[in-house]
């Protein structure tokens, strides 16, 4: 069989030329038309450096995706690789913006090209989405390729309107007669002038049917238009070799890459690796990707033997020993995946229900709502601890069709093993234990409730610790401030502090730390609210040295909220601010959706009551919180942080109008600390479209929710807009010494942020020059060599610039000098 050959196209090379014209370039056109072909000769051919990521089939996992293109990265910063290992798939609006920042500090040379081959195979439409953040705001000399069969999921209305985006669409890509002449001349077929014109017409220009139209002429195949591409396949491609080899692919398919050693374990044929080699040197369709040591099958291949596969049984088979293969490196995700996909139930449920193999996310696999929701209660109550972690998946999952199912369920398994007369699995304590941890699922924000199922788990378990809850769990539901969830019930913010403070510890007790620090956080918070400042800062300390040492990133992240909010009403912003940054590096390096989420949630919190509005994440902005991960909605906390950037935009009509829908968000719940926000906000916006009465009258009510338990310092937060209608309120009730307390605390924040508005920005003589000669496109070591500097050196101000501008990366910064005009 003649190995293919590739044809320099002039033509196709000068489309190809505009990949430098724009962020991103989209190459579309069906399977086997040499999108991949012609943009990696092209690229070779202009000698630029390539970052090159596939995606390799509909089941290949975003895991997977981001470790090779993070590889591929290496090659050109290692240092960039272990973070972009570290980070994950950017599944959310925070993680993306960590990885623009890494990106924008790599170390390239002008017109990288980012190649992203079969696009079309990205399930997630989230994945779509982030890549058009990245089109937006990567460097200008920073290029992005997306090969893929088709746009249907690729929204590229904003980004062509801009033109940031060009398409070269398969009219390019198809080979014309000159060139299928020349083709033939290459590859050494004999073929005249009618003949191509027949193959021309046939093939429509498509490269691979052109192929194996060429090989099938070699075999007295006729070209005509009642030959189908899986008949020519079979013909060409498929009965060239012997049963053996046949046999070896059709096995194959049910892998999109693999090994040597993992072809031979999954297809058990002693000779796999001397099959592979001679596949890979006679067939251009079977080839092997040097850079992550596995063998592909081109789609036209594996597409026809996966039709060919009809044999269930053998599938399952397949797909078993792939579990198994999967199983034995401790890849339990994936391996509960494959054997799934083999009918292997009670196999994947005995799997769960071993108490030695549970982890944090092993439940999470492809197919584990499908097969949990077809599978009889009967069979399901064999399995408790597999049982259990589906429900706590759909408790969780946000969906309130599911959540319901979810109660239901638990309802039933726990009535089930209370009543049971047999022996029940891993016994009847420890299940119930587990299920009243499970439960906390349920019960998420009712903190008597949640104390009574940690009461009773305890006493089931005996001193022994749950084998479901995990250290790494989300205690917080990834939430900023711990008490905004359980706060219910006005009146009663004390009370569920001591609550909270007194039995919530036994749930770290319980899970290996999760939620340690809790209790000082709920006293850091209640005394934050309502006043006491020093005592918010001795136990946001406390909590902070208990959460860290047991790694409770979400709890971190609230004390660390309690100390920034205090330092600003303090008038110490740039105390405030280092603890921003440094606690973003610190819930970076977590690499968790949830972190991130709440993360920004706190971050434009912040910059919300320093009156930066530029501050505030964009999502946070403009309301778009499509790309952000949440828990139970996000209990409505991003409502405050919208709330607070329409204030800030002025925007008092939004505001106003949007108020009776967050309103609605936050009664889902009964979040109290929610409500109030909102009622000043209302208040904030009714004043200046109504005038003075208006407002009072909004604020007023504001002012009533947050008497009982005297809470302050959300009023001081919103000082800028409210302070004229408190002045107003408290001359009016100048005896009243709530209000009074609460125009005192207005009056100092507004005077803190005097003392600490944003004071000029201002880089020395050195970062100056660094940062223009970054701006004109120079290298870390071409920069040191310029400023006869060592490159670390030019690293560290570069760190310094991004500070002092409080951005992420080198093209942001370049920008945000320019708008200040420093450059």
């Amino acid at each position: 069989m003649k190995k293919l050959k590739v044809l320099k196209r002039e033509r196709v090379n000068r489309a190809l030329e505009s990949i430098f014209d724009y962020p991103l370039t989209i190459v579309e056109a069906p399977m086997g038309y040499g999108k991949s072909t012609a943009v990696r000769e092209f690229l070779a051919l202009k000698g630029i450096p390539v970052i090159w990521a596939s995606f390799l089939s509909e089941d290949d996992t975003a895991r997977g995706f981001w470790e090779r293109l993070a590889n591929e990265i290496g090659k050109f910063d290692r240092a960039a690789e272990s973070r972009l290992k570290s980070l994950g798939i950017p599944a959310d609006t925070p993680q993306t913006a960590a990885i623009i920042s890494i990106l924008d500090e790599m170390d390239y040379k002008p017109n990288t090209t980012l190649v992203i081959d079969d696009f079309h195979l990205a399930k997630s439409m989230r994945v779509t989405a982030l890549f058009r953040r990245f089109v937006m705001e990567m460097p200008d000399d920073f290029h992005i390729v997306i090969l893929t069969r088709d746009t249907t999921n690729l929204d590229i209305s904003e980004l062509s309107a801009k033109g940031l985006c060009n398409v070269v669409s398969q009219n390019t890509l198809r080979f014309t007669e000159s060139e299928i002449h020349d083709y033939c001349g290459l590859m050494g077929f004999a073929a005249g002038e009618s003949e191509i014109r027949k193959i021309a017409d046939y093939t429509g220009g498509w490269i691979s049917l052109i192929y194996l139209i060429m090989l099938g002429m070699e075999r007295g195949v006729p070209i005509g238009r009642n030959s189908a591409i899986n008949e020519l396949v079979e013909k060409v491609l498929y009965n060239a070799y012997d049963e053996r080899i046949k046999r070896f692919l059709l096995r194959l398919s049910v892998m999109d890459s693999f090994t040597a050693e993992q072809a031979f374990f999954v297809t058990l044929d002693e000779k796999s690796e001397e099959i592979l080699k001679k596949l890979r040197r006679e067939n251009a369709f079977v080839t092997y990707d040097e850079a992550e040591g596995v063998y592909i099958i081109h789609n036209v291949l594996l597409d026809f033997l996966r039709g060919k596969l009809k044999d269930e049984e053998e599938r399952a088979k397949l797909y078993s020993r792939l579990g198994e293969w999967h199983l034995a490196r401790g890849e339990y995700r994936t391996a509960y995946g494959c054997l799934c996909r083999a009918g292997e139930t009670e196999r994947v449920l005995e799997l769960l229900d071993n108490e030695e193999t549970v982890t944090s996310d092993s439940a999470a696999f492809d197919g584990v709502l499908e097969l949990f929701s077809s599978l009889p209660r009967e069979l399901l109550l064999k399995y408790p601890l597999a049982y259990l972690q589906y429900i706590a998946i759909i408790l969780t999952n946000g969906e309130p069709g599911a959540f319901r199912d979810g109660v239901t369920r638990l309802n039933e398994l726990q009535e089930a093993c209370e009543r049971a007369e047999d022996p029940v699995p891993h016994g009847r304590d420890r299940v119930l234990a587990e299920a009243y941890l499970t439960r906390i699922f349920a019960v998420f924000n009712d903190a008597r409730e949640i104390a009574a199922c940690m009461k009773k788990a305890r006493r089931l378990l005996c001193g022994d610790v749950s084998c479901l809850q995990k250290r790494e769990a989300e205690f917080t539901l990834g939430s900023p401030h711990f008490l905004y969830i359980c706060y219910r019930e006005p009146g009663g913010l004390k009370e569920l502090t001591e609550l909270i403070s007194s039995d919530f510890p036994i749930f770290a007790e319980l899970a290996d730390g999760c939620g340690a620090g809790c209790d000082y956080v709920a006293r850091a918070e209640y005394a934050l609210e309502t006043g006491d400042w020093q005592t918010a800062e001795l136990n946001a300390f406390k909590a902070l040295y208990k959460a860290q040492a047991k790694e409770q990133v979400g709890l971190v992240v609230c004390a660390n909220l309690v100390l920034i909010r205090l330092y600003l009403y303090q008038g110490k912003a740039d105390e405030a601010l280092e603890l921003l940054r440094q606690l973003r590096q610190d819930v970076m390096r977590a690499n968790n959706l949830y972190y991130n989420t709440g993360l920004e949630l706190a971050e434009g919190y912040v910059y919300g009551c320093l009156a930066r509005l530029d501050g505030i994440p964009p999502w946070l902005q403009n309301g778009d919180m499509s790309h952000a991960r949440f828990f139970y909605l996000g209990l409505g906390f991003d409502c405050i942080v919208y709330g607070k950037a329409l204030l800030l935009a002025k925007n008092y009509i939004k505001l106003e109008m949007l108020t009776d829908e967050f309103a609605r968000r936050f009664a889902v719940f009964r979040n109290q600390l929610g409500f109030l926000h909102n009622q000043i906000l209302r208040a904030a916006a009714k004043y200046p479209l109504y005038g003075m009465e208006a407002g009072c009258a909004a604020l007023r009510e504001a002012l009533g929710m947050a008497r009982e338990d005297r809470i302050i310092l959300p009023f001081a937060e919103y000082a800028p807009a409210i302070i004229d209608m408190v002045r107003r309120i408290a001359h009016a009730d100048s005896r009243d010494a709530y209000i009074k307390e609460i125009l005192e605390a207005c009056a100092q924040y507004t005077e803190s942020l005097k003392r600490s508005a944003q004071s000029a920005v201002s880089l020395s003589i050195r970062e100056l020059e660094i940062l223009t000669l970054a701006a004109e496109g120079l290298k870390r070591d071409e920069i040191a060599g310029r400023l006869h500097v060592s490159a670390g050196t030019v690293q560290t101000h570069l760190h310094n610039i991004y500070l002092k501008l409080e951005v992420g990366g080198r093209t942001a910064a370049i920008k945000k000098a320019q708008t200040l005009k420093l450059m």
